[in-house]
């Protein structure tokens, strides 16, 4: 199965999605950048994340103190999967604990 095939099949939110669900992306190393965008009021803001595939995923507009949070835990999970060169790499384990 190849990576846009998994990506695809385990994405289930691509607009309007919880901040946490965008923060299990980066947990599981399926994001690779993000930007943080307004929402028209200086107090809300949302989460655009690139995935490895070059698809977009976005959150709903939350709270700007939520939203800071939120980014702080995906660059970490970023830098994570950067620094040990494995952005990007997925692996699919069946029931039987094969690849």
């Amino acid at each position: 199965m190849s990576r846009e095939e998994v990506i695809s099949k385990y994405v289930t939110c691509r607009e309007e999605c919880n901040l946490r669900y965008i923060e299990a992306l980066a947990l599981n190393g399926f994001v690779k950048g993000f930007e943080v965008i307004n929402c028209g009021s200086s107090l809300f803001k949302k989460v655009r994340v690139k995935l490895v595939d070059g698809s977009l995923v976005e959150s709903k507009c939350s709270f700007h103190e939520e939203v800071s949070v939120s980014i702080r835990v995906i660059a970490s999970y970023i830098g994570f999967y950067r620094s040990r060169n494995m952005l990007g790499e997925i692996n699919v384990v069946n029931k039987g604990g094969e690849v």
